[in-house]
Formats: C-alpha cells, structure tokens, sequence
C-alpha cells in the first residue's frame, strides 16, 4: 500500500496526471489486485495532494537550508506522504516509522542519504500562523495556491472565501436515462439497499446517499442511469432543447451533457456534438450507444477557430468550454497545483474566441447556453460580456429554475453554484437569447 501511495505521487508529478490516472497507472505497474489495498492507498495521494502546499512547507523547513527541489523524486514523494501522515492524519507515529523503514529498504542508500535525519525534525515544524498575511493563513489553513486565495479574496471577501476554500464531502448524483425502455433501474437499486433522494427542481435526478459499488450494477454497465453532477445537470435543463430542435453541442465529449440533451429531445431532431479530441469523441461514441442516443452526431473539430465549425444555423447552442476546473478542486485536488494565473488569463482568451465563433451559429430567436466547472469572474461574467458588448443582438434572460445565486458583475439572471451552499461542483450557467 505504501509503495503504491508513493509510486502514485511520483506520477502525478512526473507526468501530470489526475489523482485516480496516477493510481490507475501504479495498480497496472505494481500489479495489484487487492481492492482494500488500492483503497487505503487512494486516500493517502487524495489526502496528501489536497494538503501540498502546507505539506511542502513543513519538510522544507525540516529540510533548510535545502529544499524538496533538490531530491530525487521518489523520495519527495516519501517525504510528502511521511508528512501527511505525522501532521495530518489520525495514524499513530508508529504508522509513519513504519514508512519510514519501508522506504529505507527500497530507495537506494545513496537516494535516501540526503534525507537521513528529516523524519525525525519533521513532526517538529509548524507553520507561523501568526507571522503571515491573511491570504497566505487562509491558504495554509484550507490548502490552496496563494494567488488563487488572493483571487477569491478580491472577489468575493473573507468570508465567502473561507467557505468556498474549506474542504467538505459534497453528494454525489445519478440521472436516470429516460430512453432505455421500460427501465425499472430505480426499483432494482432499491432493491440492492441503495438509498435515493429526488433532487427537487431537477427532473429524473436522484442524491446517492451511498454510491459504494453503485457503478459495479448491471443497471449502470447498461445505462440505465449515469452519474452526473447536479450542477450539470442544472444547465441541460436550464438549455432546455425542444424535441426535433437542431443543437449545436461545442466541447461535448466525453458526451454526458450531449446524452441529457438527446434525453429531453426524446432522441428526435438533431444534436452536432462539436470537440476537437479524437479520443475524447472515441469515449463520447462508446457513451452514446451505452445510454441509446441515436439522435446526435460527432464532429472533430476546433471551435477556437474561425470557420470551423458546421454552416447551421442551429435552435440551440450549449457551450461547455475548457476551463480551469477551479469549482472541482475538492474532488481533484491535484489540477489546483498545476494552475497559475496565467492559466486562468489563458482559458478566458480560449473560451471567448470559443463563444464568439459558436455564437455566430445561432438563428434568430434562438437560445445560447455558456457553463463552465469554474467559479473565477474571468471565465464567466467576463467571458459573456464581451459577447453582449461586442453583439447588440444578444441579450441575457434568466437562468431557470434558479437553484444557484445570482452571477455577478450585474449579470444577476446568470446562476453560480458553490460547492459549500449547494451541494454540487463549483459551476457557473448563463443563458442568453438572440434577438429577432
């Protein structure tokens, strides 16, 4: 289990992957087959990457006056984990001398050498609380890049900051597929023990009180239901696609929104299912036809570009950009270390170039959706005013129903969702008519 955990950390760094692909890649190299094993080690990278920026903190201070940039990088990733588990975790000491011992035997001695005695000075650092500034405390105490605290910070205030950056257990959500026939899914789960809440406003949408090999069913290996957040599914229905429309889906795979479309449609009209990922639009194909769309089409291609895209003029178009993922920092912890502000700058330009060339696609009186998993202004208000100002035609209506607040930036008929008010990802919805 340990070497796995450190093997998974190892990853994530060196190839930039998520939490679940690092530990994915770690099971397949180590060939592990014990479920509880890749469990407990799961937790340690979640819970170790959540915390590393207060985690590098500590060993470098142990470590002074070198620092965690100058070892090898299977003993960073010990050293990291041996931090969590002293300082974070609710594991005696003797748990972490174990890994202490573990890792001793399986780095090289001369690996291992420049780290000797940082196990021991370790459990005696702390960090100076009362010697920082307020968005370098805020940053330390819930675990986020210090640029981004400071975003929020201008934002939103202290104390909506302080909610939307502490870490909390949000629900998961599954939505029943409609067009399988005569589809009894919801009965054989309770059968399973499975426990459900209808999320009222949300048509076919359930909370998982306990989702624990929901996904192991034969009803959800024929999609019969998906798992999808409640945010997302908010803007299918705020989108609101009309049987026999023609939608233009931008930057749809892997194709769970485009399956919610093709739902609400009853698989009539068409949906042209727009990404520019071959591979992403191989998974949003094998997706279709598990959940039995039949009325969408894919179509490879780069809607950053002009002219690029098909020459419709489509009911509807939903936009569902690349985005900096910031309201997904709870469950993916790692993406908020690899973020900078120049991230953020650079997906605003991608996706108002984006918005610009779909909109262009869109037939008199028609109806445009924008959405993304971020909660920063720069991706959202600011990404749909320059639409508005930049075409008369355009003018914002109110996002309904209204489950999240009002966007900001006087754009109150847009919703934002926040992860500690509404038990759904971060998300921002902003739907917008065009003018006869």
């Amino acid at each position: 289990m340990l070497t796995l955990a450190v093997e998974s950390l190892s990853w994530i760094e060196l190839e930039r992957l998520n939490e679940d692909a690092a530990i994915r890649k770690t099971v397949k190299q180590l060939k592990i087959d014990d479920k509880t094993v890749v469990d407990e080690a799961r937790k340690l990278v979640y819970e170790t990457m959540r915390r590393l920026n207060a985690i590098d903190f500590l060993v470098d201070a142990a470590l002074e006056p070198d620092n965690l940039g100058n070892l090898q990088i299977g003993l960073r990733s010990f050293l990291r984990l041996y931090t969590y588990i002293v300082h974070y975790s609710d594991e005696p000491l003797a748990y972490a001398y174990e890994l202490v011992d573990h890792m001793r035997t399986i780095l090289r001695k001369r690996e291992y050498k420049p780290a000797q005695d940082i196990p021991d000075l370790i459990p005696l650092m702390s960090i100076p609380f009362n010697e920082i500034s307020d968005t370098q405390r805020l940053a330390y105490k819930y675990f986020h890049p210090s640029w981004y605290v400071t975003e929020l910070f201008n934002e939103f205030g202290e104390q909506q900051t302080e909610h939307m950056l502490e870490y909390i257990e949000y629900p998961s959500y599954l939505r029943v597929n409609t067009l399988k026939p005569n589809s009894d899914s919801l009965d054989a789960l309770y059968e399973k023990g499975f426990q459900l809440v209808q999320e009222p406003q949300l048509p076919d949408t359930y909370r998982i009180l306990d989702e624990e090999g929901l996904t192991d069913t034969p009803e959800y290996r024929d999609g019969h239901f998906i798992i999808q957040d409640k945010a997302s599914i908010l803007a299918g229905i705020i989108a609101d696609p009309k049987p026999d429309d023609l939608v233009l889906d931008i930057c749809a795979a892997p194709g769970v929104k485009t399956s919610h479309y093709a739902q609400l449609m009853k698989n009539t009209g068409r949906i042209l299912s727009i990404d520019y990922n071959h591979r992403r639009l191989q998974n949003w194909e094998y997706l279709m036809e598990r959940l039995s769309v039949t009325n969408a089409k894919p179509i490879q291609a780069d809607a950053s570009k002009p002219d690029t895209l098909p020459k419709i003029e489509a009911d509807l178009v939903v936009i569902d950009p690349p985005c900096s993922g910031t309201g997904l920092f709870h469950k993916t912890p790692s993406s908020k270390w690899r973020l900078t502000p120049h991230s953020i700058e650079n997906m605003a330009n991608l996706q108002k170039r984006i918005l610009w060339n779909a909109s262009r696609h869109l037939r008199e009186g028609g109806t445009l959706v924008y959405s993304t998993c971020s909660v920063t202004v720069e991706e959202n208000e600011e990404v749909v005013k320059t639409l508005l100002d930049r075409d008369p035609e355009y003018r914002l209506v109110e996002a309904s129903p209204r489950i999240g607040d009002h966007g900001r930036r006087g754009l109150d008929e847009a919703q934002r969702l926040y992860s500690y008010k509404h038990g759904s990802n971060g998300f921002f919805i902003a739907k917008l008519v065009k003018n006869k």
